[in-house]
């Protein structure tokens, strides 16, 4: 993860960088949105942060949902915005990262933990094209102009 983020600049998946974090739109994209936030600076775990670092880090991760949200205005139940799964995990990268992961109308199981989808669901089936349109989209409502 870390030799991902000093290359950062020139990552084709890189949304934008926020104070404390950078954001990506996640390999995974079978739940439309998915986005993953890298804290720029390496620590393996959030309680070796003080409590105002954890607050700058999570005001990075709510601004990445309001996009989230902001773009996908009724994909979710009852024709409203998406349901957000928050998820911070170091059992496999020890490095602390956010998955901000998108439930969406069409969520095939929407009381179960993503991770529990077989491969080409978690995958999804988006094009190249349609990853670079969803990053701008997401720039755009992060209120970042386009990238490039």
């Amino acid at each position: 993860m870390c030799a991902r983020i000093a290359k950062m600049e020139t990552d084709g998946d890189r949304i934008a960088e926020l104070p404390t974090s950078w954001v990506v739109l996640g390999e995974n994209q079978g739940a439309p949105g998915w986005c993953v936030l890298l804290l720029k600076e390496h620590h393996e775990h959030l309680a070796a942060l003080s409590a105002a670092e954890q607050g700058r880090v999570f005001d990075d991760v709510a601004r990445v949902a309001a996009a989230i949200r902001s773009v996908f205005p009724a994909s979710g139940r009852g024709g409203g915005p998406p349901r957000i799964n928050y998820e911070c995990l170091g059992n496999l990268v020890p490095h602390i990262h956010w998955h901000v992961i998108p439930r969406h109308a069409d969520d095939p199981e929407p009381t179960k933990a993503v991770w529990v989808w077989p491969e080409e669901r978690l995958r999804g089936t988006m094009s190249g094209e349609e990853r670079r349109a969803l990053i701008e989209k997401l720039r755009a409502a992060m209120g970042f102009g386009a990238s490039r």
